[in-house]
Parts: C-alpha cells; sequence; structure tokens
C-alpha cells in the first residue's frame, strides 16, 4: 500500500490521539505524496484522492480537514509555480509548526485568564488543556473525570498528577455531584471542532456536563486553536461519529449499543472559547486559521 494512504487509514483509526496531532499526521501523508512523486505526471491524481479521502475521514474534526485542504492548496500551488521540492516541504512543515505553536499560544492566553482559579474540572484527553496546566503556577486541584467507553481521562489525570497538581479521578457520571462537593470555578476541556456561532464538538459527555455545571455558576470555558473552526457548517447538521458497539458491550446478544463518541455543546453553556488571539465571549464570531499566511 502507498504511505500516504497507510497515513490516511492510521488518522482514520485512530482512538489514542487527539485533533491536532491527527492534523500533524495528516500533513505527513500529503508530505509523503509529494517526496514520492515529486515531478511525476501521477502526482495530480494522486492528490486529489489523497484531499478527498481526507474530507470525511474524520467528520467531528475541524483541524484535519483545514489541515488537509490547506496542505492540498500548498502542493497544488506549488506544482503549477513549478518551485523545487525543497519548497513545498519547507511550506507544509510552516503549517505543522503553525499548528503545533496554535497550542501553546491558546495554553498561555488561558493561563492569564484562569491562574487566579484553584479548582478545575476537565472532561477526556487534551493535550490543550494539559498545556494549560503545565503553564499554571501554584499547586491547583484538578477534577478528572475517566471519561467513557476508553476512560482515556486516566491518562490525563496521571499527566497532570506529574506536573505537581492535585488530582481526584471520577468517574463522568458523578461530575456535576463532585463539582459541587470540591468547589469547582471551571470547566475547562478542548474542542474537536468549533462552530463560528459557538457551538463546540468535543468528547462525548461534553455538552451535558457544561450545561448541568452552568446550574452551580461553574465557568465551562474551551480551549480551542483556531484551525480547528469550521465556519460553514451548522450544528443541526453535523456527522457526530459512532464508534464500535464492542467497546461498550463484547458479547453479541440481542442488545444493540450504540457508542456515540462526540457531542455538542451550545454556546448559551460557555462562559468562554480561549483561541490564539484571546479570550472569545459570547456571541461568538469565531474565524479559522488566526494569524497564518500561506507561503
Amino acid at each position: 500500500m502507498k504511505k500516504w494512504i497507510e497515513i490516511l487509514n492510521e488518522v482514520k483509526e485512530d482512538k489514542s490521539h487527539g485533533a491536532l496531532w491527527l492534523a500533524l499526521r495528516s500533513i505527513d501523508a500529503f508530505t509523503c505524496l509529494a517526496e514520492s512523486l515529486w515531478g511525476l505526471r501521477e502526482l495530480e491524481r494522486e492528490l486529489n484522492l489523497l484531499t478527498e479521502g481526507f474530507r470525511s475521514v474524520r467528520p467531528s474534526m475541524a483541524s484535519i480537514r483545514n489541515a488537509t485542504r490547506l496542505a492540498s492548496e500548498i502542493v497544488k500551488r506549488y506544482v503549477h509555480e513549478s518551485r523545487p521540492l525543497n519548497d513545498v516541504i519547507e511550506a507544509l512543515l510552516k503549517l505543522k509548526d503553525y499548528i503545533e505553536k496554535s497550542k501553546i499560544e491558546v495554553a498561555v492566553k488561558a493561563s492569564q485568564e484562569l491562574s487566579s482559579l484553584r479548582v478545575f474540572l476537565t472532561h477526556s484527553l487534551s493535550s490543550t488543556v494539559m498545556e494549560l496546566f503545565r503553564n499554571l503556577s501554584g499547586e491547583k486541584l484538578v477534577i478528572v473525570t475517566e471519561s467513557r467507553p476508553l476512560r482515556e481521562g486516566v491518562v490525563m489525570a496521571r499527566r497532570i498528577a506529574s506536573m505537581g497538581h492535585r488530582v481526584k479521578l471520577i468517574a463522568d457520571a458523578s461530575a456535576y455531584q463532585a463539582s459541587k462537593i470540591f468547589g469547582v470555578e471551571a470547566f475547562v476541556f478542548g474542542v474537536d471542532t468549533a462552530l463560528k456561532d459557538g457551538h463546540v464538538v468535543n468528547k462525548v459527555g461534553t455538552a451535558q456536563i457544561a450545561i448541568a455545571l452552568s446550574d452551580l455558576g461553574v465557568k465551562s470555558i474551551a480551549l480551542c486553536e483556531s484551525i480547528k473552526v469550521d465556519e460553514e457548517a451548522k450544528a443541526e447538521s453535523l456527522a457526530l461519529e459512532v464508534k464500535e458497539p464492542k467497546e461498550l458491550l463484547e458479547e453479541v446478544c440481542e442488545i444493540e449499543a450504540f457508542n456515540l463518541y462526540f457531542d455538542v455543546t451550545p454556546p448559551k453553556a460557555l462562559y468562554a472559547i480561549i483561541m490564539e488571539d484571546g479570550v472569545h465571549k459570547p456571541p461568538f464570531n469565531l474565524r479559522p486559521f488566526t494569524g497564518f499566511v500561506l507561503p
């Protein structure tokens, strides 16, 4: 199998990495394609097939669609301009560097906004949220949900604890009651996709936690790199991924397991969305690729 198709399939099947990591890995497919076929006639055909393949590979992650669309535009433009291979590789590396730095910029902005708070809740596994807690000075109390069905919150809890913070791991279904018990001040979470109007897609359970905690006066704050913004999608038409039923129910029986992976949190449940360019408050008007210039 062609290496770039292997990477496409890897991204499609991945269950252990976040949206930013998968966006970076997706760009690797275009780098591999360019390195293998630069100057050959079949490049354009393979480029179109790869671009089409990534268009729907992970419908709940706009960062992959945005990153691969831009990577494809870079390759097509440089082919049209008869640029050397080194130029296109350098441009794709610049795109990856932009994505990697955006996480750090969001975390810095978030740490400035939230430094005075002492008790946090987070849900699922987010490298951006981890970067936030790496930036926060002083010991914080962080309540981490285990996040069913794969319990990736356990990994999140261990990593945050290694930074010197106090961590309590809870069942995700107990988030509301645990927030009352421990006096949670902010619910912070990463984002897989954000819509222009402030609807955000994240691991299933996020919406119900944010909506429930608004009753307690807890600030629900999404950390979102601008590459994750989908300007065109509407909340009512979002495609949310459903994974293998066996993750919920291993044995084959008359019960039908519906393993929904993502949900949509409405803007009214959010206190803020923090991006590279600062803190956004309702009403939201989000834009993708903040600060990025096509090379």
